[in-house]
């Protein structure tokens, strides 16, 4: 293994029903990926190391890749985090409204 490999370990990845195998669980590591991020269409890479804390730690689905870079990651939380915020003034505007009347 490379610099741009990690080893997967088998027993850390999220439970997954499927008669498939993902390329890294066959292989036994990770390694670093390209792709084309669908905000921004910048060629990034998703590197190996990334991929180990997704699957292993982050317990994230075997079948997932990346698709966004980290600045667009960042956009849509915020963007996200501003609709929900929206919404519950909303919610709270409501239920103020029907306690007074």
């Amino acid at each position: 293994m490379g610099a741009d490999t990690a080893p997967c370990n088998l027993t850390l990845l999220a439970a997954h029903n499927s008669y498939g195998t993902p390329d890294f669980v066959a292989r036994g590591y990770y390694i670093d990926k390209e792709f084309v991020c669908i905000g921004c269409k910048s060629h990034e890479l998703w590197r190996a190391t990334q991929q180990k804390w997704w699957y292993e730690v982050a317990k994230g689905d075997v079948w997932t890749t990346a698709r966004r870079c980290r600045s667009c990651r960042r956009a849509q939380r915020d963007r996200r985090s501003e609709a929900r915020r929206v919404h519950l003034e909303g919610v709270a505007r409501k239920r103020a409204a029907k306690k007074k009347g």
